[in-house]
């Protein structure tokens, strides 16, 4: 399902009964696009941070790793020395590059490798951290929401973080996905549309996400 399938799906969703189905059926689907919007401007966020800070050598090393034979072990290599811009880069590249591969251990240790680089600039060990607990949200299933959240609340906390919407946007999915806690991540993600500028896909997504935590707090209380 597209995103422009599921934008066009919510609009019919809206009645309790069919928003809850619509979670049921899709909810690996949302996390996904969550991820893709939170990679969608790593990019560029990245190398805007990147020309304005890092030096050209540590840059080299890491487009020598990318362009080898073999780019994803050497961007292991360079990724786990943990000293300079070079690695940095190498850990966040060799990060995606894994997830295209779908090799989820491998891309949490790159992402590792970076949060622990005490080279690494904030707005990266941010970005990595966020990738982190989508990846260990999705992918391990003994992750505890207390180890999630953990790695989220210095970006949450970081006023004025390039990453503080989307990391309330992935403790909303933490709290609402592995506690059941609707009212803990919809106050989450009402702090997320608190935010200026939000591009109008994000959100978007943010509003349906929250309209269907809505529904599931309140067939919760009717259990009760």
């Amino acid at each position: 399902m597209s995103g422009t399938d599921i934008l066009r799906e919510v609009e019919e969703s809206m009645r309790a009964e069919k928003a809850a189905k619509f979670w049921r059926q899709n909810s690996k689907t949302l996390i996904f696009l969550a991820v893709a919007l939170i990679a969608g401007t790593a990019a560029q966020s990245a190398w805007i941070s990147y020309k304005d800070n890092q030096s050209g050598i540590a840059t080299s090393r890491f487009i020598n790793a990318l362009q080898s034979s073999k780019p994803l072990p050497e961007l292991e290599k360079l990724s786990a020395e943990k000293k300079d811009s070079g690695s940095t880069l190498a850990g966040l590249g060799g990060g995606s590059m894994a997830i295209s591969q779908k090799d989820w251990e491998k891309a949490i240790r790159f992402y590792e490798d970076v949060i622990s680089n005490k080279s690494a600039p904030s707005t990266f060990k941010e970005l990595a951290a966020i990738q982190l607990v989508a990846l260990k949200l999705d992918h391990v299933p003994d992750s505890t929401s207390g180890d999630l959240l953990k790695l989220l609340a210095p970006v949450i906390a970081e006023k004025g973080s390039a990453w503080g919407s989307r990391a309330l946007f992935m403790s909303a999915l933490v709290k609402a996905g592995k506690d059941s806690d609707w009212t803990g991540a919809q106050t989450d993600l009402k702090k997320v549309l608190e935010t200026p500028n939000l591009s109008p896909s994000f959100e978007e997504h943010v509003k349906f996400i929250k309209e269907v935590y809505r529904v599931r707090e309140g067939q919760q209380g009717v259990k009760k």
